[in-house]
């Protein structure tokens, strides 16, 4: 076990595993809360429920986004940046958010009746769809905060315990008040505005005091300029992912919706985990880049992916499994052979992630909207053409698509329009076969294989034959400690 250990720190990525695992151990354990509780909800709550609460948290994120004028991403940036002092920083981005969301929620209450028919849901909730954006708003600043500063325990024990609230507040609204969507919704949003106000006064409260120095700050224009020039950026993944969400239900209904949300929740698990990981090693790759060390950015982007292909691997082969046990309510398990799909969609999301580091470090906003433009059009387009015929089955082939396309761009341009050296598409191409290949071994041992339990076994056998063969140097050290391994 000490020789195992001795390896595992050798590892060119550790020390990203090592502030990674802080983030992922709140992640596992908010996973794992939400996983327990999904059979409650899916008992207490039909795919309509789903649907139409789906459709709800899509809004807020979208609206957190564009209402707060994405100035969390432009904190995340320009924190980095020696000329700036992080205080003025902080005030100035966390007052200039609140000011614009009071404004853009006096603009769209004028026209809350278009909004709300648009979305199919009851008109009822718009009010606390101002509430989730206000929550959404400071959670974003407050996790973007703790990530400038590297404050992974901090950050983890408050999503772990806002997300335990949140849970359980849902869960007894749902009991107790409302025994359909507006139990959870109410319940979940109420606990998020108390929690938000405690945030503001634990950690925010001097940055609320007006004293001048926010606005004189330097570089307003340029961390504005930043910021809103990232707003399609931050919409990408909603409007990639979560936007299917909103046009099912418009066109086919909260049923559907309801159907596709669960599979997604379950290969959101998936997403947040590698999201988890890419995040904590965004600091480090910075650092690096700043010594013009680009080779050692390569290996450490190689050996991230590394990490996703095991990850996408055990998703592609037990997820839908997994989603059909915390289903008590059979109605769910329609859409959950699709995962396979969601999944390799995330896969191309994450690559794409690792490749737009480099958009960032150059800050070169413009090429951003060129990837995502192409993505979201093609999404766009697609799913109008698809969804009104073949429901919400064909939202997961159109944001594979998506996504996939959006890769392709983001790719060429850091290839070629870039001055610093980017990994070839073919660093990763023995680690996209390795997926492709759990695909197709995915498929055949669910159409020829009767038996679940032999399925099980069977993908387990196969899992395990994937992780030996991607640290065989690690296992080829610990057998063979003498020889040189590659």
């Amino acid at each position: 076990m000490k020789r195992l250990i001795e390896h595992i720190k050798q590892l060119s990525f550790y020390d990203t595993i090592r502030h990674g695992s802080l983030y992922m151990f709140s992640y596992v354990a908010i996973q794992a809360m939400m996983v327990f509780t999904l059979p409650v909800f899916t008992k207490l709550l039909s795919p309509s429920d789903f649907g139409v609460y789906e459709v709800f948290n899509n809004t807020v994120r979208i609206l957190g986004i564009v209402f707060s004028l994405n100035l969390f991403n432009g904190l995340y940036r320009f924190y980095f940046d020696e000329q700036i002092d992080n205080s003025p920083l902080v005030k100035f981005v966390l007052s200039t958010s609140l000011v614009f969301f009071v404004i853009f929620s006096g603009c769209i209450f004028l026209f809350k009746d278009t909004l709300m028919s648009f979305l199919n849901i009851p008109e009822s909730l718009f009010i606390w769809l101002l509430i989730g954006v206000f929550s959404n708003i400071v959670l974003n600043l407050f996790n973007t905060y703790n990530n400038a500063q590297l404050k992974s325990t901090r950050s983890g024990i408050w999503q772990f315990f806002i997300q335990f609230f949140r849970v359980m507040a849902a869960i007894g609204f749902v009991v107790y008040f409302f025994k359909d969507y507006r139990g959870r919704i109410l319940g979940e949003n109420i606990i998020l505005l108390i929690i938000s106000f405690i945030l503001l006064f634990i950690y925010f409260r001097k940055y609320l005091l007006f004293k001048g120095d926010s606005l004189a700050m330097p570089f307003k224009k340029a961390v504005l300029k930043y910021s809103i020039s990232f707003i399609p950026i931050g919409l990408s993944g909603f409007a990639l992912g979560y936007l299917d969400t909103i046009m099912i239900n418009s066109y086919k209904g909260s049923n559907d919706a309801g159907l596709y949300s669960y599979a997604y929740k379950i290969a959101i698990i998936y997403t947040g985990i590698t999201t988890a990981f890419v995040t904590a090693n965004r600091p480090r790759l910075f650092s690096l880049m700043n010594d013009n060390k680009e080779n050692e950015v390569i290996a450490q982007m190689r050996s991230m992916f590394k990490l996703i292909v095991a990850l996408s691997c055990f998703f592609i082969f037990f997820s839908a499994d997994g989603g059909r046990l915390l289903a008590l309510n059979k109605s769910f398990h329609a859409g959950l052979y699709l995962m396979p799909i969601l999944i390799l969609s995330y896969v191309f999301n994450d690559l794409n992630e690792l490749y737009c580091f480099y958009f960032h470090y150059e800050k070169k906003v413009k090429y951003f909207y060129f990837s995502f433009a192409v993505a979201a059009i093609i999404n766009l387009i697609l799913n109008i053409l698809l969804i009104p015929k073949y429901g919400y089955v064909a939202a997961a082939y159109t944001t594979l698509i998506s996504y996939g396309f959006m890769l392709i761009s983001t790719y060429i341009i850091c290839k070629y329009f870039l001055t610093v050296k980017v990994p070839a598409v073919i660093r990763f191409l023995d680690f996209i076969l390795i997926i492709l290949v759990a695909l197709i071994i995915n498929y055949l041992i669910n159409t020829w294989i009767l038996s679940v339990w032999l399925q099980i076994a069977l993908k387990l056998f196969v899992f395990c034959s994937i992780l030996l063969y991607l640290w065989r140097n690690i296992v080829a050290r610990i057998f063979y400690p003498r020889k040189n391994h590659y």
